[in-house]
């Protein structure tokens, strides 16, 4: 058996985690063609199959089933040292910051401040429509909306993301006064995110059109496509929306800015954690639909 590349075991991770190898190669930035052969030179070292190759992807063998577990113990655990040992008086370097792409927009001037102030610190900012794991790397810190963050992350809740139902100026003035909101057109999410709460409010329309990012859905409603479920903080300072309904109380999120429980130590992500935090805070009544167009007089009657 020759030495492993212990780095192949992390591309093994990857490629089984993503289901192929070109996904693979696409997150850890290699060639498609430098995966595959990475994986080969691994089943050689081991002297086994680890990985069945179809037309779809790649799934595990019995052999690479035995070993997956230990290779991302190992992956967790490379993670947890780079996050511990760099120092903590150094603001230098990068920040991974992921969160979703209607928020990140919403948070580009408390980027900004921070870069200004801290020129060294490069910000890497991810937008992704799902929660990345940070157990494996994939950002250094997350600002979400949920009302269950993993318990290994650690952080803190800034405020209650609240949701209405707005529609554009434009949108409304193409209506009678008292239109119902299942006469009017609407958009939604595609993944089905906002359809309990219409089930909720006893609302079907006929027409609907489905976007499948948070900024595609707001951009949606921004052009007068439909009416929709949009968080407060966004339509906040837009005059081009009319808040028609705020929703019920348990219709809202708890806002989180989580980090890694291993990034306690890191200097870097523990300033950038607390400066957004302090930014956030302040944002408060916005995102809680205390402050903002949303406080406006509703143009139509509830129904």
């Amino acid at each position: 058996m020759h030495r492993m590349n212990w780095d192949d075991v992390r591309i093994l991770e990857c490629c089984v985690r993503t289901g192929s190898f070109a996904k693979a190669a696409n997150e850890l930035d290699l060639s498609h063609s430098s995966i595959s052969r990475r994986m080969t030179q691994l089943e050689n070292d081991l002297g086994t199959i680890l990985l069945r190759r179809t037309a779809s992807g790649v799934t595990l063998t019995d052999s690479g089933t035995a070993i997956i577990a230990k290779a991302r113990d190992m992956a967790e655990a490379a993670v947890a040292i780079r996050n511990t040992s760099e120092d903590a008086g150094t603001l230098k370097g990068r920040i991974r910051f992921e969160t979703i792409d209607a928020t990140g927009i919403g948070v580009m001037p408390h980027l900004r401040e921070f870069t200004e102030r801290y020129p060294e610190v490069e910000i890497d900012l991810r937008l992704n429509q799902q929660m990345v794991n940070l157990d494996r790397g994939e950002a250094d810190v997350v600002l979400r909306a949920t009302n269950h963050p993993p318990e290994n992350y650690v952080g803190y809740q800034i405020a209650y993301h609240a949701f209405g139902i707005f529609g554009s100026t434009e949108l409304i003035n193409r209506h009678p006064p008292g239109t119902p909101l299942n006469d009017l057109p609407w958009v939604l999410w595609s993944d089905g995110w906002s359809d309990n709460w219409m089930k909720e409010l006893g609302l079907a329309p006929s027409k609907i059109t489905r976007v499948n990012t948070a900024n595609g859905v707001l951009q949606a409603m921004r052009s007068g496509i439909g009416v929709g479920h949009m968080a407060c903080k966004s339509a906040a300072e837009d005059g081009k929306f009319l808040c028609l309904r705020k929703l019920v109380p348990s219709h809202k999120m708890q806002l989180w800015l989580l980090m890694h429980e291993s990034m306690r130590r890191n200097g870097r992500v523990r300033t950038f954690t607390r400066f957004m935090r302090d930014k956030m805070v302040a944002d408060r009544p916005y995102f809680e639909g205390e402050r903002g167009n949303v406080t406006r007089p509703l143009n139509l009657p509830l129904t």
